[in-house]
């Protein structure tokens, strides 16, 4: 139950720092979720989940015990068949269980942001199809919305105020469970809490995530605490041709202890 990168094995921070790690060499540092990340997931060697993903996954009843794994770090996840950069994930997790096989998209987080709000991301968007009218960046943010949200109800977030990071997340799980042609896909985000993070923008990341369980779920969800909740239906078109089961879930690892 190895950890690859293409056809490479990873057995070591150094394999991942130089097969999957960041872009940026800044990210790579004690303390932030890049480094961390690899590290929690290279604890035994690869050879299993790390110790919250499993607790967690083991109580849900929709999930059995594990009897073999893939992962693999930074992994292009399209959703679309737009140009330019695609999703990418931290860490693509392909598993089977007694159940049958899953996809398992890791958001690893320090105390960095779930980027921009997509109300942002739209304007950004408009400003780049005036200057070039072949672009598709509006196209895109409508695509995700229809294919994730549905029509908003009373009470329900507005979609400007959303993280767009967490719509591209979702929907790249979906489209690779997809193309694996498994019916079950997991957004995991996993949380650093570390010397070199802010307790406030941890907060405010659970807010946020907080916010775009509240539209997803149409109200039923409020708050995710350390746990994996759904599965959640959504509407899949024009991006989604099949109907996937999404789970969302969070695990938090204190390493200021």
């Amino acid at each position: 139950m190895p950890i690859y990168k293409g056809k490479s094995e990873i057995t070591s921070l150094a394999d991942w720092e130089a097969l999957g790690g960041p872009k940026s060499r800044d990210q790579w540092v004690p303390d932030r979720s890049a480094m961390e990340a690899a590290r929690s997931w290279l604890h035994d060697g690869g050879k299993t989940f790390p110790y919250e993903v499993a607790r967690i996954l083991a109580t849900h009843p929709d999930f059995g015990p594990t009897t073999s794994w893939r992962g693999e770090p930074e992994v292009k996840l399209p959703f679309d068949a737009f140009a330019g950069e695609p999703r990418n994930t931290d860490d693509l997790v392909i598993a089977q269980d007694s159940f049958g096989s899953y996809a398992m998209a890791v958001e690893a987080k320090a105390d960095e942001p779930f980027s921009a709000t997509v109300a942002e991301t739209l304007v950004d968007a408009v400003e780049r199809k005036m200057e070039n009218p072949r672009s598709n960046g509006v196209t895109r943010v409508e695509q995700l919305v229809m294919a994730l949200l549905g029509p908003r109800k009373s009470g329900e977030p507005k979609i400007g105020e959303l993280r767009y990071q967490l719509l591209t997340a979702v929907a790249g799980v979906l489209c690779e469970a997809e193309r694996r042609e498994t019916d079950r896909a997991i957004l995991l985000v996993q949380e650093f809490i570390t010397r070199k993070t802010c307790d406030e923008k941890h907060r405010m990341n659970a807010a946020d995530l907080n916010r775009f369980l509240g539209r997803l779920s149409h109200g039923t969800v409020s708050a995710l605490g350390t746990q994996l909740i759904g599965p959640f239906l959504v509407p899949g078109s024009p991006l989604l041709s099949k109907q996937v089961r999404l789970y969302v879930g969070k695990v938090t690892k204190n390493l200021r202890q």
